[in-house]
């Protein structure tokens, strides 16, 4: 060690030789080297960003070697730390999600090479933390950080070895990048080929299509789809709907006897703008509506409430947009567009006081939350439940029903995902049984050249063995053969401005719609089955 240092100033130049080392020897170095030039691995365009922020901070390791630690070195390793942990987050998000070791490339000690990159930065942070520690008061690189003299400070034979080395591999990745993505304009690839000195090869994928990206550049990503479509509470840009039935893919000569109209008079509601959902209870002979609030009443005639409780939205599960609603035997189960849902049932046993407020806000007494754990003796905490999903993963439901056995969901369509998908799940878990994509049965003729994927499916419910689903898009009622995913009939509905949600009593079909002159209110037609 450079003996005109003191004790602590040596420790320090070494802690920070070490880094520097790690950093750019051990990641760089090894995906560089050994996964580039032995295994043909190449990176892509995140990987390179990442590998970079690596490089930059390897640099920066290397100057405060020679000049000091000053104040403009440190924070900027501190700045391309945060830059690192974003990028290696993005990077590893894209697979969070997938089945257990689905990944891109080769493995480090079991993880995915990118997946490292989070790591790698955060103990850039930490060991940056702990090296300022050395820093004493009345020390040289006190000075240096005050900046009163800036020294070039004398490299010993593990800094002179360390630099060289880093120095070799900075020299060698920007010779990898320039074989697998060539010279500026040329940018990185997404999907890379494996590393070839055939130069022949490799410029026949050269492309500049990162810069393309910086014209469409949001924060939420390319592939986010726009929100579900509730009249007056969220309208997605650019999302039209034509209430005309004969505008649709079907050739429709049925439509639906409209009967009555309701207005909503619950007093417990009035305080709530948005009412979204309604079911009905066949056991008890009574509705259930709930608003985007999670207010929830129970009610015969939509005068009175016979029972009434508003939900802690905000602490559990994301249930941003209430769309629809479905009772399971004695359960409530309200159910949002990200497929997340909870729910209440009446009761007459006592309920734990804790759990009836971790769960509401207001309650009229007798009504429990319908899904919670039992974390030990004394100890039930609510929770909520979601469905998690393959075929329908970049979609959002608005509509639910059960049968009893199941509990369905159906996707709407977006710019992304364009197929209408019936999800199911066993409610006995609720977790993932099938998911199919919904078709026209053979005996229903679509019109020459149209599809079904522009139907908008708002609400469904179950009758026997078929499925009614309301369509806000042409103004149509289809009947589905749920077992099959099959549509096997087509309802033109009139009279509707905005429908939300529909429930079925009996002979009678209930739809919760939104008027246009902002009035949430009940219509019914008489049951086509």
């Amino acid at each position: 060690m450079n003996t005109s240092l003191s004790k602590n100033d040596q420790y320090f130049y070494f802690f920070m030789t070490t880094a520097v080392l790690l950093i750019l020897a051990i990641p760089v170095g090894f995906a560089n080297i050994y996964l580039g030039y032995f295994h043909n691995e190449s990176p892509c365009t995140l990987c390179w960003f990442e590998r970079i922020g690596m490089i930059v901070i390897g640099v920066l390791g290397m100057l405060i070697l020679r000049y000091g630690p000053q104040i403009k070195y440190i924070v900027c390793v501190f700045l391309f730390a945060g830059y690192g942990i974003y990028m290696g987050i993005r990077h590893t998000a894209s697979w969070w999600q997938r089945d257990i070791g689905i990944g891109l490339g080769d493995k480090l000690v079991g993880a995915h090479t990118y997946t490292w990159a989070v790591v790698v930065y955060w103990a850039v942070v930490i060991v940056m933390g702990l090296a300022l520690l050395f820093i004493r008061k009345n020390s040289s690189m006190m000075q240096d950080l005050a900046n009163k003299e800036i020294k070039v400070k004398s490299l010993n034979t593990y800094s002179k070895f360390v630099i060289i080395i880093s120095f070799i591999v900075v020299c060698s990745n920007a010779f990898q990048a320039l074989i697998i993505n060539g010279l500026p304009p040329y940018t990185g690839k997404s999907n890379p080929d494996r590393l070839t000195f055939d130069m022949s090869i490799m410029s026949k994928t050269w492309t500049t299509e990162v810069w393309g990206r910086l014209g469409k550049f949001n924060l939420l990503g390319k592939n986010v789809p726009e929100d579900v479509f509730i009249k007056d509470l969220v309208e997605p840009k650019k999302l039209t709907f034509d209430k005309n039935a004969t505008n649709g893919a079907f050739e429709i000569s049925k439509n639906i006897e409209a009967l009555n109209t309701y207005e909503i008079q619950i007093p417990k509601l009035k305080n709530f703008k948005h009412i979204n959902a309604i079911a009905y209870d066949k056991n008890n002979d009574e509705f259930a509506l709930v608003s985007n609030e999670m207010a929830v009443a129970y009610t015969k005639d939509f005068k009175q409430s016979n029972g009434f409780v508003l939900f802690d939205k905000t602490n559990g599960n994301d249930m941003r947009y209430i769309v629809d609603a479905t009772f399971i035997g004695n359960k409530f189960v309200i159910g949002a567009a990200n497929k997340t849902f909870t729910g209440t049932k009446k009761t007459n046993e006592p309920i734990d006081e804790m759990l009836e407020w971790q769960s509401f806000k207001e309650t009229s007494g007798n009504i429990a939350p319908a899904f919670f754990t039992k974390k030990n003796e004394n100890w039930f905490e609510p929770s909520r439940k979601y469905i998690l999903t393959i075929r329908a993963k970049q979609n959002y439901v608005h509509a639910y029903a059960n049968d009893e056995e199941f509990l369905y969901t159906i996707t709407v369509p977006n710019k992304f995902s364009k197929k209408i998908i019936l999800s199911y799940a066993s409610t006995k878990d609720y977790l993932l049984s099938g998911e199919k994509i919904l078709e026209v049965d053979k005996n229903l003729k679509l019109k020459e050249g149209r599809d079904i994927n522009d139907y908008y499916i708002v609400g469904a419910d179950i009758i026997k063995d078929k499925m009614l689903a309301l369509s806000l898009n042409y103004s149509s009622l289809l009947v589905i053969d749920y077992k099959k995913a099959k549509i096997i009939d087509v309802y033109e509905i009139k009279g509707l401005d905005n429908p939300k949600s529909l429930a079925i009593k009996n002979d009678v079909i209930y739809i919760l719609d939104r008027t246009n002159d902002k009035k949430d209110v009940i219509k019914t037609y008489k049951n086509p089955l």
